[in-house]
Formats: C-alpha cells, structure tokens, sequence
C-alpha cells in the first residue's frame, strides 16, 4: 500500500499516474502540493498495525489460528478492492486501514504459529517478512511504470488480489498444522479456545527447552 501512496493521491486529484509528464521541468514557476500528503498514508498504515499489537496479545491466544487466519485473508481483500473503487482520499486511507490491521493481525499470529513448528520456522517467517515487503513494492513498480507493466493502479491492485488467494489455500491444502494447536469443530462452543489449552502448550513448549 505505500507504494501506491502517491498514486493514491494523484488519483484523488484527478491525476493520470500512466499518462504524466516524466521530464525534468526547466524552471519551477510553482509549489506541487496536495491536500492530504503521504505522510497520512504512512499514519493509516503504522497506526493501526501499532494498536493490534499492544492490545491483541491479551486476548488473541483465545481465537483459533484458522480464524486468525481467515480474517486477515478478509482484510487483506477488503483492503485491495476498497483502494481500488475508492472514491475519495478517506475511503483510499481506510484501505491502507485494513490492509494495517491485517498486517498487525497476521504477524503476532504467525509468529506465534511458529513457536510449534522447528527453529527453522521462525527463521523462515523472519526472512518472509522482510522480503515480502520488497517484492511487493517490485510487483506494484513493474505492474504500473509506463515501460512495463503500463497499468492503471486500479488494475494493478485488482490483479494482486491473488495473493489473499494463495495465502488462504496455503494454509488450508499445503500446511501441515501440528497437532498441538487448537483445532476448532463446528460446534460454536469449540470457536473460543478454552484456557487449559494455552497451559498445555505451555508445558510442551518449556519441556522441549528442557
């Protein structure tokens, strides 16, 4: 999302970011302002994944995984589709919103999902996160720039909606969940994991350390 900061804006504006002028002007006769600056994309996008994790740790351990995991492939859609009908500047920064809170959602919760797999987990979500970042500035850059990809950024973003795609099947068809996770049945009572549950997690993890 905060590679389409700019786009976001220009588009509000009524600019075309395909279409615009890449030369260097010859004598700068004006100031290039706009209303909201990218700074407000930056607050909508830190803000919310900051809130999620001061407060999320102190309840989250009572949702199941697949839940957690269910609702941050939701957000992460809602927050493609919402930037990309976006009408006006505060419906684009509700989806840099939802796309934080998914984001915030998603890493304590994948982290802790981690935990019950081998070291090697956990250095594998360390290295995915940092390089998740990077290939999805890439991605938006190749999609939109003119002597690439040459497309609108709401197509762009329409196109990237794959990725909630994969990351639901992932987790459904490829992963292999331990059995000492909580698994829920369809039953509503099981969708609130039950407090014994988080002690025994607790007890394998410190007898693994031992």
């Amino acid at each position: 999302m905060l590679s389409a900061a700019e786009d976001i804006m220009a588009i509000q504006e009524g600019g075309n970011v395909t279409q615009q002028i890449q030369n260097c002007e010859d004598h700068i006769t004006s100031r290039h302002c706009t209303t909201v600056s990218t700074g407000a994309v930056l607050i909508a996008d830190n803000l919310p994944s900051l809130v999620v994790k001061l407060t999320f740790p102190f309840f989250m351990h009572r949702i199941p995984f697949v839940f957690r995991h269910l609702f941050v492939c939701l957000l992460q859609s809602a927050s493609y589709f919402v930037v990309a009908f976006s009408v006006n500047v505060p419906m684009s920064l509700a989806g840099v919103c939802f796309a934080a809170f998914g984001s915030g959602i998603g890493e304590i919760s994948y982290l802790a999902l981690a935990s019950h797999y081998p070291a090697l987990a956990i250095a594998a979500w360390s290295s995915g996160t940092g390089a998740a970042g990077l290939l999805g500035s890439f991605s938006y850059a190749f999609l939109t720039d003119r002597s690439m990809g040459n497309l609108q950024p709401k197509v762009a973003l329409l196109i990237q909606l794959f990725v909630p795609a994969v990351f639901a099947l992932t987790y459904f068809f490829i992963l292999v969940v331990p059995k000492d996770v909580y698994q829920p049945g369809w039953h509503p009572r099981t969708w609130i994991a039950p407090e014994e549950e988080d002690v025994s997690f607790l007890n394998l993890a410190d007898e693994d350390r031992s």
